[in-house]
């Protein structure tokens, strides 16, 4: 391997990830309108009766509350970005710690086309509806078993890394590109 060649290895390159799937958008509007027709219903119920207003109004604080701190929670585990550096594939999350997935654990990069996400039979992360910015977590599946899925949409292509582990499924905006560029530091990280 040349010079030229090693320092391009050792600069960082930053994928973009792929558009949010519809049901995201969806997720987060029903969202929105839960919020205000229960707002509506506080108002109504301090107009009608101002009594109980008080007591709906720390009702309404605390489904907020929930609300809130499970939509921050979602927020900060979703996928950012994918950084291929000289370590290794590093997921880059919104405000928790970046996943890396080292070369030397990746076996093979391959694309396919899903119609939807699997159907989970367990889960530990997001999934529908409560994906909400996107779906990261473990999860098993019928085939292959359990799979790392660090993604913001199922349409078109996604990458799967299959790892000495379990693999890893990605959705960067480029898919092919990704796995070029991919495949190439795999080979310069055997050399």
């Amino acid at each position: 391997m040349t010079e030229p060649e090693r320092v391009c290895m050792a600069a960082e390159e930053k994928f973009a990830l792929a558009p949010a799937d519809p049901e995201t958008t969806v997720a987060l509007l029903v969202l929105t309108v839960l919020l205000g027709v229960l707002s509506l219903v506080g108002v109504t119920v301090g107009i009608s009766d101002p009594a109980e207003l008080p007591g709906f109004l720390a009702f309404l604080g605390g489904v907020v509350l929930v609300i809130v701190l499970l939509v921050a929670v979602l927020f900060a585990f979703t996928p950012a970005a994918y950084i291929l550096d000289a370590q290794g594939i590093r997921i880059a999350r919104r405000f928790a710690r970046p996943v890396l997935v080292p070369y030397a654990q990746v076996k093979d990069v391959t694309t396919q086309r899903f119609t939807g996400p699997p159907f989970a039979i367990v889960r530990f992360g997001s999934y529908p509806p409560w994906g909400l910015f996107g779906y990261f977590g473990r999860f098993r599946v019928e085939r292959p078993g359990w799979i790392r899925v660090y993604a913001t949409s199922w349409d078109g292509e996604m990458v799967v890394l299959e790892t000495d582990r379990e693999p890893y499924f990605l959705s960067p905006a480029e898919p092919q590109k990704f796995c070029e560029v991919l495949r190439a530091r795999l080979c310069g990280t055997v050399a």
